[in-house]
């Protein structure tokens, strides 16, 4: 490994060795009340296109000597340009003017609207986000320091953000925030990464605007901001890799009128399809998957009015692996030990018993008035969830769902923001949801979760200040929620209940700018979230995720459902405090985060036993409450070691616990680190822009995981009619945590003009040296490797 890694560092630095194009440009956006502007567009011509980061910076490195000329544009400033010459001119401090018929409207359509300027925050685009082409939201965002994620087999993904995940993350699909079945660990996120022009990952728990849920971040899916002048485009993109034999294919067309002014529109598809993953040593059979997605687009824009309209669907059937299903006693010894997995097959693209068909759909309408009273925005949004859950059951029965699930949310969202004063305002609002979830009859099991209908509604405050030196936000809400249940227990007999909750969220946030291109923010807020209704009622098989769920109203030894006045249960209350240290300093960039979220009443499945049902025989979960804790540091530094040759690092460290029984948590993901080195050819130069990257990821083994208890231990015990937990109510794992492990991976791009068109062609090579690992945080390591060696080509073509 080690001569390899060396023979690389040797032939960048050859080809790096003479390049004569050594110049930076650098320099800060900022508005007439030095308000730095993050996302402002900014071209460098010829040819080169950027935006500003979080501070309002912006930086082209390995420039030539010559003539440029900047372009600066930001939706509600007077477009800004500027010529000169290099290296006459190297620091660039710019202001923007606010348009006269726009006045103080500047968050109409920007992009980072969603994010508040003390907020802890990072962004997935432009190049790194066109480097995750042909992957799914929850692969896509692991670039990111702090996010991880958790999954099930080599197709399903949820993102992680510092330990925490599913109902604790909040996702915002272009506005609206997600609402699917997202209670599932093996639930991914029913969103096509291709739609998006940028991924905002809010790491701190102050989305005081959206309501509750998001105890551990945010993740912004934005699309591109609709053309507003008469213009036609678009883009193609093709992808394929080896691992799977999978292949995507995505276009975009774009367009705006000559005729009415201020009209655009979008239309956009995506198509994706795998046959069986694979390690290095066998096959997953049964791990394919099909997608197929689409969204359209369309919005007229005035001056002191404008109105969107937004409608996607995205639809996939994934086949879960078919070594975690189990039917005896043996079966499940043998799942749990044997190498490969019970039931592997020669690769195929067919998705039998287990899998899941799901489709998902989103339409948004989306207006804004100006006035001089302030700012007036609503948003309504419709979403239609379907899931079917196929497991692997006798003679006709296979071909039903055992699981089948429609939802139906109906979101309304009104917001009012006022300028009082150049160095103060505020926005005020009101959240409400209607929802309803039906069990669709047919299915012959009792349902695993009941049916319900959820009403909410919430109100919030936020106010921003711009001091001197500091920025200031603060925000306050307060929701209420009221469940109506009706469901089956294990006998069959129908039950009902209804509840309401509420509570109070706050946040406080404060960043500051030093002259010598540093940054500090410190964000603390409170959050909350009520039980989920799967964490009150599951009950149940849940082949999917290969196992038995029982929740925190069910009894555990004769499986009724408990009233609810006799069972405590509790709201999940979050205090995070997040705190980042950013510098820019010549050559070196670096980044630290700090954090520590402490939430009362966490409520998470713990393992409990094993037992038989008739579809089989499993582990089994329960759900329990308990207080914990997440304290960790992400790290992120980058340095130009030589000319065009730069060393990046990046560090996720957390420490969990469970704080009320002085034990560890389950799934909890470890301690990651990751070196790489970054070539590209200077830009300025005719030809094309050649760029590589390699990267070394090492995961360390979780070394704060549960004790064990085997399998094999548990039915020995029960065979002797012992109980195998007496006296021993710690946590426990079916497993061992898996060893760490370093896997080695490498990327190269090539992007030319073809006279009017831009060709983009990206190769990645993932696990070079085809290691077998297990990752702690796949619900399918109890059964089988991760993915063996992968390497895919793409190729984008813009117009």
């Amino acid at each position: 490994m080690k001569p390899l890694v060396f023979s690389f560092i040797l032939l960048l630095g050859t080809a790096v060795h003479g390049q004569p194009c050594t110049h930076t440009l650098s320099g800060n956006v900022t508005t007439e009340t030095a308000e730095r502007l993050a996302g402002a567009t900014v071209e460098l011509l010829p040819g080169f296109v950027t935006t500003t980061n979080e501070q309002g910076e912006l930086q082209f490195e390995n420039l030539c000597e010559g003539n440029y000329t900047i372009r600066i544009r930001f939706v509600g400033f007077e477009p800004y340009e500027l010529s000169f010459t290099i290296p006459e001119v190297r620091t660039l401090q710019i202001v923007l003017v606010i348009q006269k018929t726009m006045l103080e409207v500047i968050e109409v359509h920007d992009h980072f609207e969603h994010v508040a300027r003390t907020n802890n925050y990072q962004t997935l685009s432009g190049k790194e986000l066109d480097e995750t082409r042909g992957l799914s939201l929850g692969e896509s965002l692991k670039k990111i320091p702090g996010v991880s994620s958790i999954q099930t087999g080599p197709s399903i993904f949820k993102p992680v953000i510092h330990g925490l995940h599913s109902q604790r993350i909040l996702i915002l699909n272009n506005g609206i925030r997600q609402e699917g079945q997202q209670w599932g660990a093996e639930h991914a996120p029913e969103i096509d990464p291709f739609m998006a022009s940028n991924i905002i990952v809010i790491k701190d728990a102050s989305a005081i605007k959206y309501g509750t849920d998001a105890l551990g971040g945010v993740v912004v899916v934005n699309p591109a901001d609709l053309p507003e002048e008469k213009s036609f485009g678009g883009e193609v993109n093709l992808a394929g890799q080896t691992n799977g034999r999978a292949g995507t294919i995505s276009g975009l067309l774009e367009g705006g009128s000559g005729k009415f002014k201020g009209f655009g529109w979008r239309v956009q598809g995506t198509g994706r399809k795998s046959g069986d993953a694979h390690t290095p040593g066998y096959m997953l059979s049964n791990t394919g998957f099909s997608e197929f997605n689409f969204s359209v687009a369309a919005g007229l824009h005035k001056k002191t009015k404008g109105i969107d309209v937004f409608f996607s669907r995205f639809q996939s059937e994934l086949g879960i692996l078919k070594g975690s299903s189990t039917s005896s006693t043996e079966d499940l010894r043998n799942a749990m030990n044997r190498e490969p997995p019970q039931f592997t097959q020669p690769f195929t693209y067919t998705i039998e018993n287990p899998r899941q068909v799901v489709a998902h759909n989103l339409l948004k309408v989306k207006g804004h008035v100006h006035s001089d009273y302030g700012d007036f925005k609503f948003q309504y949004g419709f979403q239609y969830n379907t899931r079917q859950e196929f497991d692997i059951r006798r003679s006709s029965l296979n071909r039903l769902p055992a699981i089948d699930l429609d939802l139906f949310t109906h979101t309304l969202d009104v917001e009012w923001q006022q300028h009082t004063s150049k160095k103060y305002s505020s926005n005020a609002g009101i959240n409400s949801l209607i929802q309803v979830n039906n069990n669709i009859p047919g299915t012959q099991r009792i349902p695993f979760i009941p049916d319900f209908t959820n009403y909410s509604g919430g109100l919030f405050y936020i106010g921003k200040l711009n001091l001197e030196h500091w920025s200031v936000d603060f925000g306050t809400r307060y929701d209420y929620r009221y469940y109506d249940v009706a469901g089956f227990d294990f006998a069959n007999r129908l039950y009902t209940s209804s509840y309401s909750l509420g509570n109070a969220s706050f946040s406080f946030g404060a960043s500051r700018h030093f002259r010598n291109r540093a940054s500090f923010t410190t964000n603390l807020a409170s959050s909350w979230r009520p039980p989920h209704v799967s964490e009150l009622y599951s009950f149940g098989v849940h082949q999917s995720a290969a196992a038995i769920e029982y929740g925190l109203l069910l009894d555990e030894t004769t499986g009724q459902v408990l009233d609810l006045n006799t069972v405590n249960f509790q709201n999940e209350k979050a205090l995070k405090w997040v705190n980042t240290w950013s510098m820019k300093k010549g050559r070196f960039t670096t980044e630290l985060s700090g954090y520590a979220n402490y939430i009362f009443n966490y409520i998470y499945l713990r393992p409990a036993g094993v037992t038989q049902t008739v579809r089989g025989v499993y582990p089994y979960f329960r759900y329990t409450q308990t207080n914990a804790s997440f304290v960790g540091a992400d790290l992120y530094g980058r340095v130009e070691a030589a000319k065009n040759l730069f060393i990046t690092g990046n560090v996720s460290l957390l420490r969990s616990a469970d704080r009320t029984n002085s034990d560890y948590l389950i799934y909890i993901p470890p301690n990651r680190y990751e070196l790489g080195l970054e070539w590209s050819n200077p830009p300025g130069k005719k030809g094309p822009v050649l760029t590589a990257e390699a990267t070394a990821t090492f995961v360390d083994e979780q070394r704060r995981a549960p004790r064990v208890v085997t399998v094999d231990e548990i039915l020995d015990a029960y065979a002797q009619q012992e109980d195998p937990f007496e006296d021993d109510n710690r946590n426990f794992d079916f497993a061992a945590a898996p060893p760490g492990y370093l896997l080695l991976n490498f990327q190269a791009g090539i992007s030319q003009l073809v006279g009017k068109y831009k060709l983009d062609i990206r190769l990645r090579a993932t696990n070079l040296l085809n290691s077998a690992y297990r990752e702690y945080t796949n619900r399918m390591r109890y059964f089988a490797d991760e993915t063996g060696r992968n390497i895919g080509l793409s190729l984008k073509l813009s117009f």
